[in-house]
């Protein structure tokens, strides 16, 4: 975030002040003998981005297939914003050979799902303990209360524990960012559930499937896409889950008698 100077129109007068803005930025990540692409992101968290991405991209299934990491920043750039370079070797070559540009506020156009398999369920939650969630969050939002212009996402474990939190200006960016830092603590996604404050695309269901995540819950909805993806792969697909109820679109085989 950075403050800006602003003036303000409240109860009929202008007051100058400073005020909290979102940052974006531009990652430009080059896989080894593989595609370049490029994000516009917030200008943090560059590998979480980076290692989420691929694994909810299926570019890798495990840590050890990241040979080589490097990460270099150019901050002379003033639109969008400071730059992030990153660059990767993979223990297997890509399949995927054009550049991209991954826009914050949307995914990859159009999406492919040839390479998902499915889930299956068994109950890891309690219906009831999925309440609780958006009270677990409240400290890990103070970004969004500031600016208003942020999306989270957030690992939880089988017990409902934080395990991992990303943030982003992007719901994509903050879903990746959230699965890169669960894989760089080597935390098993198989019991996780993936929690976002924006509402689920079929790109989003995708990347929970790659990954590994059986249960994707929002506080907002799921589009119609996403839905069928969901029932087609035995993903647990959880919506609009805000006070003492939620949607369940599918996936009842995950939840607990």
């Amino acid at each position: 975030m950075r403050k800006v100077r602003i003036r303000r129109f409240k109860q009929s007068q202008w007051e100058e002040t400073l005020d909290e803005v979102a940052e974006e930025g531009l990652l430009e990540l080059h896989i080894e003998d593989g595609p370049k692409l490029a994000f516009v992101c917030t200008p943090a968290d560059i590998q979480a981005l980076v290692l989420g991405h691929l694994l909810s991209q299926g570019f890798v299934r495990k840590r050890e297939e990241v040979l080589e990491y490097q990460e270099e920043w150019d901050l002379s750039v003033g639109i969008p914003g400071e730059v992030a370079r990153a660059k990767v070797r993979l223990a297997k070559r890509p399949s995927k050979s054009e550049n991209k540009m991954f826009w914050s506020s949307c995914a990859e156009n159009p999406p492919s799902f040839l390479d998902l398999n499915p889930l299956s369920p068994r109950p890891l939650f309690r219906p009831a303990d999925l309440l609780s969630i958006p009270s677990k969050i409240n400290e890990h939002i103070r970004s969004f209360r500031l600016t208003g212009a942020y999306h989270y996402a957030f690992i939880f474990d089988k017990s409902l524990g934080i395990v991992a939190v990303g943030e982003d200006i992007g719901r994509h960016n903050a879903v990746d960012k959230a699965i890169g830092k669960a894989f760089l603590l080597d935390q098993p996604l198989g019991e996780t559930l993936l929690f976002t404050t924006g509402r689920v695309t079929a790109e989003m269901v995708a990347k929970a499937l790659r990954a590994g995540v059986p249960l994707l819950v929002s506080q907002g909805a799921a589009l119609l896409g996403a839905i069928h993806l969901a029932r087609t792969y035995n993903l647990g697909l959880i919506g609009f889950l805000r006070g003492r109820r939620f949607n369940l679109y599918t996936g009842e085989g995950w939840l607990k008698p």
